[in-house]
C-alpha cells in the first residue's frame, strides 16, 4: 500500500508538469474583451482618410486610370452607429450603418439596402463590445468556437476562426498576442474571399485606431486607405445616423451599375 502512494505522486506531478508547457489560450469572449480594452471605446470620432481604389475587375475605374483616390470622411458614434462621405469632383457617397440598417447613396440616389463586402473592414473598429463583436464575426462567417496560435509574418497571433484543411486562407480574425491589436480580417461573401489587413495602429489620448487599412479580394489588391487625421468627438447630431430619413431625402436609383461603384464597395 505504501508503494503505492510515491508511484501515484510522482504520476500526477508528471501529468501537472506537462500541463504547464502548453500556451493558455482564451476563448473568444475573453479575447475579445482584452483587444477591445486595448483599443478602448471613446463616445465618438471622426477619421479623415484618402481611399485608394483599384478596379478589381480588371476594367479602367477611369479613362486612362487604373486607381481613383477619393477623400473620405468617417463618423463614428458608439456603440454601432458608422457613416461614410466622399464628395469630389466626380464622385459623391454617403453609406451609413445605424443599429444593423444599411444605406448607401451614390450621387443623389440611394443604391443600396445592403452591407457589401467591402464594408466589413469596420466591424472591427466599430463594434468596440465584445457581444456586438463577437456577433458580427459570426455573421461574417467567423466561426468563433474556434482559438488557436498562429504566425502571421513576423508576429504571433491569436487567431478566432477554423483553420483551413487545404492550407487556403480561412475567414477568421488575427489578433497580435503581444500588443493585443487586430491585424488581419477575412471574410467570404458571394462566392469571394475578402481580406483586410490594419497596419500602424496610432493612439489619441487612449484610444487606437490603424493608420494604413488594405483590402485585397480573391488575392488581388482593391483598396489602400490612409488616414491623414483622427480625433476623439463626443457628440454628432443624429440625423447623421438616421437611416429611414435618408431613404426618405433620396430616390432609388434604377439601373444601379457597377463601374466605380462596383470597385468601390467591392460588390
Amino acid at each position: 500500500m505504501n508503494k503505492k502512494i510515491p508511484i501515484l505522486f510522482f504520476a500526477v506531478f508528471f501529468i501537472l508538469s506537462a500541463g504547464k508547457g502548453e500556451a493558455f489560450v482564451p476563448q473568444t469572449p475573453h479575447l475579445l474583451y482584452l483587444m477591445i480594452h486595448k483599443i478602448k471605446r471613446p463616445a465618438g470620432m471622426e477619421v479623415f482618410q484618402t481611399r485608394n481604389v483599384m478596379d478589381v475587375s480588371g476594367q479602367e475605374v477611369e479613362a486612362g486610370n487604373k486607381t481613383i483616390a477619393l477623400d473620405e470622411k468617417l463618423t463614428y458614434l458608439f456603440p454601432g452607429k458608422f457613416r461614410s462621405e466622399i464628395i469630389s469632383g466626380t464622385v459623391s457617397w454617403i453609406y451609413v450603418e445605424s443599429d444593423s440598417q444599411f444605406i448607401k447613396v451614390a450621387d443623389g440616389r440611394v443604391v443600396s439596402l445592403e452591407k457589401s463586402p467591402g464594408d466589413f473592414y469596420t466591424d472591427i473598429l466599430l463594434y468596440r463590445d465584445q457581444k456586438s463583436l463577437g456577433r458580427q464575426l459570426m455573421l461574417a462567417g467567423v466561426d468563433t468556437d474556434q482559438v488557436s496560435f498562429q504566425r502571421l509574418d513576423d508576429k504571433i497571433c491569436y487567431f478566432i476562426g477554423q483553420l483551413p484543411l487545404d492550407l487556403k486562407v480561412s475567414p477568421g480574425l488575427w489578433i497580435d498576442k503581444k500588443s493585443l491589436l487586430p491585424v488581419r480580417y477575412v471574410i467570404k461573401k458571394n462566392g469571394r474571399i475578402i481580406v483586410f489587413d490594419y497596419e500602424n495602429w496610432q493612439r489619441v489620448s487612449q484610444t487606437w485606431y490603424p493608420m494604413q487599412t488594405t483590402i485585397f479580394v480573391d488575392n488581388q489588391l482593391s483598396t489602400k486607405i490612409d488616414v491623414r487625421q483622427f480625433k476623439l468627438v463626443s457628440r454628432f447630431p443624429a440625423a447623421l445616423f438616421d437611416v429611414n430619413r435618408i431613404q426618405e431625402l433620396y430616390h432609388v436609383r434604377d439601373g444601379f451599375h457597377k463601374g466605380i461603384e462596383g470597385a468601390f464597395w467591392a460588390d
